[in-house]
């Protein structure tokens, strides 16, 4: 966390915002956006997209967008699939990764990201 310039304050209290005073209120507002996209998303009305934009830009906006998008979708996939967050991954050896690529096509990403894990 402290390479992304986060404390541990910072960390505990993203459910709790309003009663923490170390976000900027760009962090803030990034967070509400976070939330509103989860939960309720015909809440983000223009005024908000604008707020947030003039925080962060066009480019910036249409990244976190997709990457909040992304992560509820894992999530809700993960649960739709019963797949257990605690669920143990063991990585290979370079080794063995390297000898799964090549049995599975290294030109293929999921060959490649399959490969690192048992």
């Amino acid at each position: 966390m402290a390479q992304h310039d986060l404390s541990e304050d910072d960390y505990l209290h993203v459910g709790n915002r309003d009663g923490y005073d170390g976000y900027s209120e760009a962090e803030q507002d990034a967070l509400e956006y976070c939330e509103k996209y989860a939960s309720d998303h015909m809440a983000i009305d223009q005024a908000f997209m604008d707020r947030m934009i003039g925080h962060f830009g066009d480019e910036l906006m249409v990244d976190m967008t997709l990457s909040i998008g992304c992560w509820i979708a894992f999530g809700r996939i993960n649960q739709v699939m019963d797949v257990s967050v605690s669920c143990p991954l063991r990585m290979k050896g370079p080794e063995e990764a390297q000898e799964a690529m090549d049995e599975n096509g290294d030109g293929d990403i999921l060959a490649m990201r399959s490969a690192r894990f048992v």
